[in-house]
């Protein structure tokens, strides 16, 4: 290239880069204008009292950008992605002009750590909020975890897992579940079953993208979805329908931009169940549209009627999270584990060693133990049965509520009759007047009758917290 040539091709790229600072600083000027709209539009909703979210508007506004994109042969996905941004900003401009007419959410998380505080003053508690069964783990996997401490198993280990917990979990999808395909770079061993969820969001969505999550259900999916910037499709189900989805919501409720289905059952908080016939509906619904179903199954030792798994028939995308939380007690061990395809699992792997390395060796031997110990979880899961129906019974007497009977997990879901009933204010007002803890049903969705019981406590104390709601509310 000559001299020449290149002057020439200076003087071009300094006019286009004087071309791209010009339109983006226009896009900065439309970007000022549609923030003040916003503003304006939240004076207008916090003047009538109006709801920030419109999902149909906001799918509207989706269906107008996709087709702009496809006009201008514009990527798609960075056309989702720059209005995600923007809806979030506005949404955030929104709020602002309502104020404190929007209170924040009592989440699971948020009371559990007002109680804490609580209880550091010296006041007794009945918690009924916390997700934690009071068993303790079997006494095989604290003697591995000390065994291990004591060979000095403290060092870093291959992010996937160390062979022998990998192994004990191919046998015990095998065992458990009848599922005898599972290869060891499918599975990981991750910290705690939440880890096992965010990280399957975070790899099937991004910024832009959307997520089918059926409600009431546990916060963490839609805040995780909150995180990475994508957007959570939220199918309501009732009491009066038994918690139960319809296949046919779930397939209209399918955006553009959808990515995965989030099914999780048993479920917390109702202990609802769904029937295998809309379950596998579902994943070929999901088949069909070409999206990863994500199957949370950590309750699925605590189910008392048939309970319908992934592993019956794999759906095309598909991942598995679980966890040692719930069935061996073993909460705070942090310690769960996925099983995807190997690409996917290749993926979220990537995931877990940018952030945490490994999962301590130390706690991976306890694991070992803790997939043969099938009898403390056997025992586990028939106590936890019998709460349920000694709780049910003892909320039926209460004639301000009503109650689908749990049919697995560890909960209770009970429904005010009031229709004006505000479960957050009374959470609070039975927290200072009775000492008893629980998590409002607006922490699950938009649930403001309901509130969820932990049946993670003995059974005279869940027999004297419910008294004390009855008391409350008569």
């Amino acid at each position: 290239m000559t001299s020449s040539d290149m002057e020439q091709a200076e003087s071009e790229l300094q006019d286009l880069r004087e071309e791209v600072a010009e339109t983006t600083k226009e896009i900065i000027k439309l970007v000022a204008r549609r923030a003040e709209l916003a503003k304006r539009i939240g004076e207008v909703k916090s003047k009538g009292s109006l709801p920030i979210d419109n999902e149909k508007v906001e799918d509207a506004l989706l269906e107008d950008v996709l087709r702009e994109c496809k006009r201008l042969g514009l990527d798609q996905q960075l056309g989702a992605k720059i209005l995600a941004t923007l809806v979030k900003d506005s949404k955030k401009t929104q709020r602002a002009q309502v104020g404190g007419k929007v209170q924040p959410l009592i989440t699971p998380m948020v009371m559990m750590a007002k109680a804490t505080e609580i209880e550091k003053s010296g006041k007794k508690l009945i918690r009924l909020d916390v997700g934690e069964p009071d068993f303790r783990p079997p006494k095989a996997v604290l003697d591995a975890v000390s065994n291990a401490l004591y060979s000095y198993k403290t060092y870093y280990t291959v992010g996937r897992g160390i062979p022998e917990l990998l192994s004990a979990l191919k046998t015990y999808l095998a065992v458990r579940y009848n599922y005898r395909e599972a290869a060891e770079n499918q599975l990981i061993v991750t910290p705690g079953g939440r880890f096992a969820v965010y990280s399957a969001l975070a790899t099937v969505a991004s910024e832009g993208d959307s997520v089918v999550v059926i409600e009431p259900n546990w916060p963490a999916y839609k805040e995780g979805l909150d995180y990475i910037g994508a957007r959570a499709i939220t199918i309501r189900t009732t009491m009066e329908e038994g918690w139960e989805p319809s296949p046919e919501r779930v397939k209209a409720a399918i955006r553009p931009n959808t990515k995965a289905i989030i099914l999780s059952y048993p479920a917390n908080p109702t202990g609802k169940i769904m029937e295998r016939g809309s379950f596998r509906e579902i994943v070929e619904i999901a088949d069909d549209h070409g999206l990863t179903v994500i199957s949370d199954e950590i309750y699925n030792d605590y189910a008392y009627k048939g309970c319908p798994t992934i592993l019956e028939k794999l759906p095309k995308r598909y991942i598995l999270t679980s966890s040692f939380s719930k069935a061996w007690s073993m909460t705070g061990f942090r310690v769960g584990y996925s099983l995807a395809p190997a690409e996917t699992s290749a993926r979220m792997l990537k995931a877990l060693g940018l952030m945490i390395t490994c999962v301590p060796e130390f706690i991976q031997r306890g694991a070992v133990k803790a997939l043969e110990s099938v009898d403390e979880v056997s025992h586990n899961s028939r106590v936890m049965e019998e709460r349920i129906d000694a709780t049910t019974a003892e909320l039926e007497k209460i004639g301000a509520l009503e109650l689908v009977k749990p049919e697995g997990a560890i909960y209770a879901f009970p429904q005010a009759k009031d229709p004006n009933f505000d479960s957050a204010a009374f959470a609070m007002e039975l927290l200072e007047k009775k000492g008893v803890t629980i998590s409002p049903g607006t922490g699950f969705g938009d649930y403001p009758r309901c509130f969820r019981l932990s049946l993670g406590q003995p059974q005279e104390t869940l027999s004297a917290g419910v008294r004390k709601i009855g008391e409350l509310l008569s």
